[in-house]
């Protein structure tokens, strides 16, 4: 039934518009992912403070683990991602370019790819010790949850070092690559 389930997960992966490639981690691999998580962690970004990505462990505890490549027309989750700074969110990730557009031109925030951080709240924490907190959320993977033995699907965004690692590991068709994703599924018992 595991093996079966593993089957239609990644089938459905391979037909969903923007996924170059999907495949199941296996122990090793994802021993290596959460070594490779925990060292991103480590590492204070200057702007974002610390990073914890709640959601890639959460996936990495699931029963079946999958990654998956992306091209430019894979539609990103949204929301997944906030800065907070004692409580009090600073930055969130955008995914509406027009949106992200009007950021780039006020005065008031500042744009890092799709990460949008109010910039007036910022200044507050440039000289203070505690860095602001990065947190990284698991999506439910609704498709998927739909199917029959399935109790829990999550979909998570793994560091850049987890994102090299997958990349090293198969290979995608495209030029347009753009991500990886981690998706965990629980079996009903």
């Amino acid at each position: 039934m595991h093996s079966l389930i593993t089957k239609k997960a990644i089938d459905l992966l391979h037909g969903t518009t923007g996924v170059e490639n999907a495949f199941l981690l296996d122990e090793q691999d994802i021993k290596e992912i959460r070594q490779l998580e925990e060292k991103d962690e480590q590492m204070n970004f200057r702007y974002f403070g610390k990073k914890d990505n709640i959601g890639v462990k959460k996936v990495l505890l699931a029963e079946v683990v999958i990654s998956f490549i992306t091209n430019k027309e894979y539609d990103w989750p949204t929301d997944n991602l906030e800065i907070t700074y004692q409580g009090e969110v600073i930055g969130k990730d955008v995914s509406d370019v027009s949106e992200i557009n009007r950021y780039k031109n006020s005065k008031d925030h500042c744009v890092y790819g799709n990460i949008v951080i109010d910039y007036k709240k910022m200044k507050r924490f440039r000289n203070i010790g505690e860095p602001p907190l990065m947190t990284i959320y698991a999506k439910p993977w609704i498709e998927i949850e739909k199917m029959d033995f399935i109790s829990e699907a999550l979909i998570a965004s793994p560091s850049r070092l987890t994102d090299s690692y997958i990349k090293s590991k198969v290979t995608f068709k495209s030029e347009l690559h753009s991500g990886t994703f981690l998706a965990g599924l629980d079996l009903k018992k």
